[in-house]
């Protein structure tokens, strides 16, 4: 079951959150998926080198 609690959470905590469940999912890419993340953020803007 979906917790929907953290909807009505502060937004410094749900950015927390947010940020550990994202390096949870990074931790578990292949390398191909992170150099295709890479780029794509990259071409993005969101990386700057």
């Amino acid at each position: 079951m979906v917790d929907f609690a953290h909807f009505n959470s502060t937004s410094e905590y749900r950015r927390d959150d947010l940020i550990r469940n994202i390096e949870h999912a990074v931790q578990k890419l292949t390398q191909g998926e992170l150099e295709a993340l890479y780029y794509d953020m990259l071409t993005k803007g969101l990386i700057e080198e």
